[in-house]
C-alpha cells in the first residue's frame, strides 16, 4: 500500500490507537457480533478488496481468513487497509505473513488512515515498464518516463530538471502500448502541470490532461486490458 494512496489519521497516540483497534476486533470475534471485514489493496494501481474473516487476537496480532487473490496482493504490498463498519475510519495494517496456500494472514501495527484513493475521479494504473514521454512547454522539450495514467491524466518522471511549475500549461506526448496488437500508439494531449516533486537528476511530475474523442479511446482501451492483464497476473500467483 503506497503512502499516496491515504493520510494518517492519529486519534490519540499511535500506541493507544492500535490497541483500541485490537480490543475491539477481539470482543467481535468474542461476541460473534461481526467477524468479517473487508480488506483493500492496489495491485499496480489496480484495487484488489475481497470480505476476510477474523479469526482470532494473539497478542498484537490478528489472523484472518483471506481470499487467494487478496494474500498474494498482502504479500507484495506489506500494508492493507481494512474497511469495517465498527469503526469511523478505515484502518491501516502492517502484514506481519501472508499465505497463498492456506489462505491465510497475520496482520499488525494498526492505525487509523483517510484512503485518499477513493477520493480520485478515475482508476490510475502503472506503467509497467514505463512508457517512453514527452514534455513540451514553451518550445523546450523534456524527455520523460510515463509511470502511470488514468482517464484524466500522467505521473511522469523527467531525464533531467524540468523547469515545470504547478499550473503550467504543456504538450504531453506518450507512447502508449496497445496491449491486444501488440503495437505502440504515440497519444498527444493538451496537459497541465498539477504538482512537481523535483529531484537530483528529474522530477516527478503529475499532469491533468484534456482528451478528445481519439485520445480517450486509446486511454479507455489501454486501461480496460491492462486490468484483464492485472487480473490474469493476480489469478496465477494465486492458483
Amino acid at each position: 500500500m503506497e503512502p499516496n494512496f491515504y493520510r494518517p489519521t492519529v486519534q490519540s497516540t499511535l500506541e493507544q490507537d492500535s490497541a483500541e483497534i485490537l480490543s475491539s476486533f477481539k470482543e467481535m470475534i468474542k461476541s460473534g457480533s461481526g467477524g468479517r471485514v473487508k480488506l483493500l489493496n492496489y495491485y499496480k494501481g489496480l484495487p484488489i478488496s475481497y470480505p476476510a474473516t477474523m479469526v482470532e487476537v494473539s497478542g498484537q496480532v490478528l489472523k484472518l481468513d483471506v481470499h487467494p487473490q487478496q494474500a498474494v496482493a498482502l504479500g507484495l504490498s506489506g500494508r492493507t487497509c481494512i474497511k469495517c463498519g465498527s469503526f469511523r475510519h478505515t484502518l491501516l495494517a502492517d502484514v506481519k505473513d501472508a499465505d497463498v496456500r492456506r489462505m491465510m494472514a497475520s496482520l499488525h501495527n494498526f492505525s487509523y488512515v483517510d484512503l485518499m484513493a477513493e477520493q480520485r475521479a478515475s482508476l490510475r494504473l502503472e506503467l509497467d515498464p514505463p512508457c517512453q514521454a514527452e514534455i513540451t512547454a514553451l518550445g523546450r522539450k523534456v524527455a520523460a518516463q510515463a509511470l502511470d495514467v488514468s482517464l484524466g491524466g500522467f505521473s511522469a518522471l523527467t531525464s533531467q530538471p524540468s523547469q515545470l511549475a504547478k499550473g503550467d500549461e504543456v504538450l504531453l506526448k506518450v507512447m502508449m502500448p496497445n496491449l491486444l496488437h501488440n503495437t505502440v500508439t504515440a497519444l498527444e494531449v493538451p496537459a497541465t502541470v498539477v504538482d512537481v516533486a523535483c529531484g537530483d537528476d528529474g522530477d516527478l511530475c503529475r499532469f491533468s490532461i484534456s482528451s478528445d474523442a481519439q485520445a480517450e479511446g486509446v486511454l479507455s482501451r489501454f486501461i480496460f486490458q491492462r486490468q484483464v492483464d492485472l487480473i490474469r497476473e493476480l489469478k496465477e500467483m494465486s492458483s
